[in-house]
């Protein structure tokens, strides 16, 4: 629904259908988007004295658009909530950063019964039930405020799925994958829980598909492709007597688009893509290569990024640039190899260079033999050592790796 509202009473989350001037005599690169503080201070600087919104796809108002605007950062309003997962999740929001180790036991709790929680969701699905979008919010909260805590333990240990249950897991991995992204983006609380919500929704349409197709322990015939990529008009369908908004509809059907044109279902390209579908296919794609499948080995973290950004024309390459961004040039769990001879896993980002993650060093190049571990803070040594490759676990047989960084011990446990 479209309303006209008052500049003085607009707030964050609610979108932007239309000003009521011309686009240069206004600040505004584009004519429609989900609102932030500084859009509003910009609108209320340029004197624009009401602007038009749309209650579908953001935040409404009271019906008459009267009163005193709500403030949702103002911890007096009840749009502030209580508990570390149910808070507004912006880019402004700011909580104690909680040491990666420390939200890592959190997050494998987390993942285990997200991932439960959607199974019921694709099971009650294939029944022929309807899904509650309001029903995902909880979830989607829980996971954002994981994010906050740290942007790098739940969408690292989203990374290990089991063949039972990898569709579910997967959707759990891209809805942390996608809140990561909206806040790198920094989309407001209302675009960065749409976008959880569209990561947890986006595969629904695979409970229709066969299951002979869906668990296929192999590649896929080109008829048996051709019901896969069903999937995403029948999760659009099913969502439509969902009360979901317009974003997660566009996310379930639209991403698997390229930027060039040559994805599916509508071949559409560049910007006719809508943000949040961009958003998905790169979140989609990482977290699908980097899992271990029955058919195929995963893929380094950094591997996959590295390719995805050599794929000319799939993705929109801004947003591509911002969820590298996000993971970090080393995600953690990343298997290197540093200029002293020493294999390491990635523990954490460095919050100052990117190129300087705090490691766990466990093995000798030189004597081929394990070592005592020991946590290295590269960024200290200020150069002393340094990664200087990225290796394959599997080169090196080394089955427990993840062992090493999802059971941290020391300064970041």
């Amino acid at each position: 629904m479209l309303k006209t509202v008052a500049a003085s009473l607009l707030r964050p989350g609610m979108f932007l259908h239309s000003l009521d001037r011309r686009w240069l005599d206004h600040p505004f690169w584009k004519n429609s988007f989900l609102l932030t503080v500084i859009d509003i201070e910009k609108i209320v600087a340029s004197g624009i004295t009401s602007i038009v919104i749309d209650t579908d796809r953001g935040l409404s108002c009271s019906e008459d658009c009267q009163g005193e605007p709500v403030d949702p950062f103002d911890a007096g309003s009840s749009a502030a909530q209580t508990g570390d997962d149910q808070l507004f999740v912006t880019a402004r929001t700011q909580l104690p950063r909680r040491p990666v180790g420390e939200e890592i036991k959190h997050a494998k709790r987390l993942f285990e019964s997200a991932s439960n929680e959607m199974k019921v969701v694709f099971q009650q699905a294939r029944m022929g039930r309807a899904v509650s979008g309001t029903s995902m919010m909880p979830l989607v909260q829980s996971i954002a405020a994981s994010v906050i805590r740290n942007p790098y333990a739940l969408t690292s240990v989203a990374r290990l799925k089991h063949h039972d249950g990898y569709t579910y897991m997967h959707s759990v991995a891209v809805c942390a994958l996608m809140t990561a992204l909206a806040r790198e983006l920094e989309l407001d609380e209302q675009g960065v829980l749409e976008a959880g919500v569209a990561g947890l929704l986006h595969d629904l349409g695979k409970a229709l598909m066969p299951l002979a197709v869906l668990n296929k322990p192999g590649k896929l015939s080109v008829e048996e492709y051709e019901v896969a990529k069903k999937h995403s008009y029948d999760g659009w369908l099913m969502l439509q007597s969902a009360d979901v908004s317009a974003g997660v509809l566009e996310v379930a059907l639209h991403h698997h688009e390229k930027v060039n044109g040559r994805g599916y279902p509508h071949g559409l390209k560049d910007k006719a893509i809508p943000l949040l579908a961009r958003m998905g296919a790169v979140c989609d794609v990482y977290d699908a290569v980097t899992s271990e499948r029955p058919y195929k080995s995963s893929w380094h973290p950094t591997q996959a990024l590295r390719s995805m950004a050599s794929w000319e024309g799939q993705f929109d390459k801004t947003i591509l640039a911002a969820f590298i961004s996000t993971l970090g040039i080393y995600p953690v769990g990343s298997l290197v190899r540093l200029e002293s001879g020493f294999l390491a896993v990635v523990l954490d980002q460095g919050s100052r260079s990117i190129l300087a993650p705090t490691v766990k060093t466990f093995f000798s190049c030189k004597s081929n033999q394990p070592v005592f571990p020991q946590i290295v803070d590269l960024k200290k040594l200020k150069g002393a050592d340094r990664i200087v490759a990225i290796e394959d676990p599997k080169q090196w047989n080394l089955p427990q790796l993840n062992d090493l960084w999802l059971n941290q011990v020391g300064p970041f446990a």
